[in-house]
């Protein structure tokens, strides 16, 4: 749409339609009912002759191009445009077809009036009303009283359609505020699975090393021997350190845990990237093994971006990630259900430096994403997983954050060999 004067689009548009409307050449037609919005209706000049939808204006003109039997030219003396909004607009103007036939020539100039909204790129018939200048219409006066009635209802139904979107935009607001939480939410309760997975180790080891520490005081109060009593405050010193050193890592793993399940995406900081995706891929690991403790995958990790940092929220770069190796566990998982024992499932999650930050690849040997499917895998709802298993908005979210969010992109390819390829590139802090 022009930014400087929309009101000349709109007479420009109302020519092309009406120059192809007259043209009986196959493309004209088409580039005519093109444009024409499929929800169209029309009033003509004579009693009756109304049109319900695109088809039947389509049958009109087939029949009008059928008729025509003398040559004729047609102008559009004047124009004039009412623009209801940004997108709609109602045009009243004059049509002058001049017929030539074998005797005389003669000039018809009926009115119009064109409703139009535009769509896309470019203004699309809506509605027409076409009529005899100055005809009397029963209880309605002149034509140029109904025309202006009828700007008056189209503008108040343009009011009232407005409303109506406008409300519906605050309800689909809302409805994808809830589902995003339910995502998030979804995404904490897989790693908080893996996180309490992952805690049973350094409390395991304080509960074993605690008791042992117990019996070596029960040892020591029994003997009187120096070399024996010095031998058992040894052990307990050792038990001691390594009751404290995992207790250091049982408390790490909390405070990721609470780190994450904080609302909102957390601080942007510069975050070392080999160090974030071993981080995120052991927790996702463990995560698998709290969900499938018999699941049998190969998941390697070859960092190679030692050094490199991005300007990332932790927290947000650390759900993409769970998402798409979870992802990837799944595909692996169900082509291992396919095939057998012959089958080695392998996920590989890799890290590479490029001329402006950095890729992070997630790659899995399951079914792969076929190519007809591509386009839609980070569309919102769009999911091949089973009914139940999947909400489709993982991958519109994990998009959103790298593309939105952190300026990157987020892309899916075939992986080498066969499966496929989940690449995340970032930018350098």
């Amino acid at each position: 749409m022009s930014e400087t004067d929309p009101e000349a689009d709109v007479r420009a548009a109302i020519r092309a339609l009406l120059h192809d409307w007259v043209d009986d050449s196959p493309e004209a037609t088409e580039r005519f009912l093109s444009a024409v919005r499929p929800s169209f209706t029309g009033y003509g000049t004579g009693p009756g002759d109304y049109y319900a939808d695109a088809g039947e204006l389509r049958e009109m003109v087939r029949r009008e191009h059928a008729g025509m039997s003398h040559p004729f030219t047609l102008d559009v003396p004047w124009t004039t445009v009412h623009l209801l909004a940004d997108d709609a607009a109602v045009a009243v103007g004059e049509i002058a077809v001049t017929i030539e036939l074998p005797d005389e020539t003669i000039v018809e100039r009926p009115r119009f009036t064109f409703a139009l909204r535009h769509e896309g790129d470019r203004w699309m018939l809506a509605h027409f009303h076409f009529s005899v200048p100055d005809a009397m219409q029963e209880d309605r006066g002149t034509m140029n009283d109904l025309l202006d009635t009828r700007t008056r209802q189209l503008q108040a139904e343009v009011e009232r359609r407005t409303a109506e979107l406008n409300a519906a935009v605050e309800e689909l607001r809302a409805a994808q505020a809830r589902l995003v939480q339910q995502e998030k939410m979804a995404s904490l309760g897989q790693l908080t699975a893996g996180i309490a997975h992952e805690i049973k180790n350094p409390l395991n080891f304080v509960t074993n090393f605690a008791g042992l520490s117990v019996e070596l005081v029960d040892e020591l109060d029994e003997t009187d021997d120096e070399t024996e009593r010095a031998d058992l405050l040894a052990d307990l010193r050792t038990n001691a350190e390594k009751i404290q050193r995992h207790g250091r890592r049982a408390d790490a793993i909390v405070r990721a845990m609470m780190a994450h399940a904080r609302s909102g995406g957390g601080d942007r900081r510069a975050l070392a990237v080999d160090t974030l995706v071993a981080e995120y891929a052991d927790l996702a690991w463990h995560g698998l093994k709290a969900r499938r403790p018999h699941a049998r995958v190969d998941l390697r990790r070859e960092l190679g971006a030692l050094g490199v940092e991005v300007e990332a929220s932790p927290q947000e770069i650390g759900r993409v990630l769970i998402n798409l190796l979870d992802n990837a566990f799944d595909a692996v998982a169900s082509r291992a259900e396919a095939e057998g024992p012959g089958f080695a499932p392998t996920v590989t999650v890799s890290t590479r430096p490029t001329d402006g930050g950095v890729e992070i690849r997630v790659a899995d040997n399951g079914p792969g994403v076929p190519e007809a499917e591509r386009g839609r895998v980070f569309e919102p709802f769009y999911t091949t997983k089973p009914t139940g298993e999947g909400t489709g908005l993982g991958l519109s979210l994990a998009h959103d954050v790298v593309a939105q969010g952190h300026g990157g992109t987020l892309e899916v390819e075939d992986a080498e060999g066969e499966g496929a390829a989940f690449v995340v590139t970032l930018p350098r802090a």
